[in-house]
């Protein structure tokens, strides 16, 4: 049985996808209070899967990004599980005597609906290389 998601929530999911975007420039507290406590993140070249603190962590002390924006975005609606893809870019700054580096991965999320709005329950992303 295939069914389509309200007109509302893929507006609520769209906004949650620019919430993460935001909370990728903002830092560690912004991307884990999107975040599922028991949430996981598949990142890195190898595969590095982490829960959502040691994440943001990485994420932020690592590799801080000053930009950050997603284009292709689709989304699946399944009641209170969302799935989206998109192609992710973003400028990270990995010396702080060099320019922003650009990076492009290839994202999944999911999230699931909860009393507090929609929440980031796993991740995985893959680096384009090159960039496309």
């Amino acid at each position: 049985m295939t069914t389509t998601p309200s007109t509302a929530a893929v507006r609520a999911i769209e906004e949650a996808e620019a919430a993460w975007l935001a909370a990728l420039v903002q830092g560690e507290e912004a991307m884990t209070a999107l975040m599922l406590k028991d949430g996981r993140a598949v990142h890195g070249p190898v595969g590095k899967i982490d829960d959502p603190e040691t994440f943001a962590h990485f994420t932020w002390t690592r590799r801080r990004h000053v930009f950050a924006k997603a284009e292709e975005l689709s989304i699946t609606v399944r009641g209170t599980t969302a799935i989206t893809t998109c192609l992710q870019e973003m400028h990270i700054v990995f010396d702080e005597n060099l320019p922003p580096f650009p990076v492009q991965e290839t994202v999944t999320r999911v999230w699931e609906e909860t009393d507090q709005g929609w929440r980031l329950a796993h991740l995985h992303q893959a680096k384009r290389m090159p960039p496309v």
